[in-house]
């Protein structure tokens, strides 16, 4: 397992030095969108200045970012494999699909905490609204992660019955946007029980009150340990769909189909 997370970080850092001008690109479109909408939220109130709003709304966006990277990268992977011709290999190879896709999300995972590490610091400095940052905001983002990887697992699953998913990969960023960006943990009522089931509600809730409240990571740990249990459902739902999403299409001859 240690030789495929080296293979696979090597792949990673190839690219990244390879093609430099997409993540420069990137974090330049992700910036502008969020200074966009900052702008045009301060136009129309009239005043730059929104209280723990703006705080919460810069985490939420962060962990968007942080979000799409971690589902898109195993829906990505399956398409471009397929495209390319190389699909069967993956599921071929010694290691298995499961492990190649969990390896490259690892991996991917990694880049992306400091992308979105750079990409928050911008931001701050762009509207001025400094956070509090301290090495336990990890944890939520970590679980955050575990996630997105079930929710990667089952675009997965999809993409290997269908083959082509670019469309249903971008609707997914919107779906994504409005999962991390809703305030689910502020539901009054009944309604609260919505935010323990939604993915990743749990951890934007957990993570806006360390970051925008300066609430300890114990403190607050009835968030924590519904982060712990959404992360862990979340994962294994999609793990157990992929199992059987592979099943089907080993049945139906389908792999090597694009």
């Amino acid at each position: 397992m240690w030789s495929l997370l080296g293979a696979e970080m090597r792949r990673e850092w190839i690219q990244l030095r390879r093609y430099p001008t997409e993540l420069a690109s990137q974090l330049v479109v992700i910036v502008a969108i969020f200074y966009s909408l900052f702008l045009g939220a301060s136009y129309m109130a009239g005043t730059t200045t929104f209280g723990n709003r703006l705080s919460d709304i810069i985490v939420g966006y962060t962990l968007w970012t942080l979000a799409i990277a971690s589902v898109d990268v195993m829906g990505w992977t399956i398409a471009t494999e397929a495209l390319n011709g190389t699909l069967e290999q993956i599921f071929l190879s010694p290691y298995g699909a499961r492990c190649i896709l969990l390896a490259r999300n690892a991996v991917n995972v990694i880049f992306n905490l400091i992308f979105s590490a750079f990409t928050l610091l911008i931001i701050m400095a762009l509207t001025g609204r400094w956070l509090t940052i301290s090495p336990w905001d990890l944890l939520p983002g970590f679980l955050m992660t575990v996630a997105a990887m079930g929710l990667g697992f089952l675009v997965a699953s999809a993409t290997i019955l269908v083959k082509r998913s670019n469309q249903l990969l971008n609707l997914l960023q919107f779906v994504l946007l409005f999962l991390v960006m809703s305030p689910f943990g502020s539901l009054p009522g009944a309604w609260h029980l919505v935010s323990l089931v939604v993915p990743f509600a749990p951890m934007v809730t957990l993570l806006r009150h360390m970051m925008t409240h300066g609430v300890p990571l114990w403190s607050d740990s009835q968030w924590l340990y519904f982060s712990i249990t959404n992360a862990a459902v979340w994962f294994l739902i999609g793990l157990a769909v992929f199992s059987v999403a592979e099943r089907r299409a080993r049945k139906q001859g389908v792999l090597g189909h694009y």
